[in-house]
């Protein structure tokens, strides 16, 4: 088994263990409701990434949620919007982790 194939497995037991669930993510292609539930999606209300001059944690109030790109219904762009636990978020970043998972930087719309 090569690298690619152990990493997108350890992706998908990470996203199954710790996702929202089947009614709390939604996938809002061009920023229109109801949108596509994503039972798949990895929450989560804060942001935090490591500078990597300096090794020192600096931390974001950003929301994110990580994903497999297999399971999304469209690119992500900034027309779309995303649905987490009742509140309407935009697409600022995206952030591929060069396998098979992204990790999408939101701000409430």
């Amino acid at each position: 088994m090569g690298w690619a194939s152990m990493a997108q497995r350890m992706l998908g037991v990470a996203v199954k263990t710790f996702s929202e669930g089947a009614d709390a993510v939604y996938w809002l292609t061009d920023g229109r409701e109801p949108g596509t539930a994503l039972p798949k999606a990895v929450f989560d209300t804060a942001h935090i990434s490591v500078d990597p001059e300096t090794g020192a944690p600096v931390s974001s109030t950003n929301p994110v949620l990580g994903v497999c790109l297999a399971d999304l219904p469209s690119e992500p762009t900034t027309a779309v919007r995303v649905r987490a636990r009742g509140q309407l978020y935009r697409i600022h970043d995206v952030q591929p982790d060069g396998i098979a998972g992204v990790t999408i930087i939101l701000k409430k719309a």
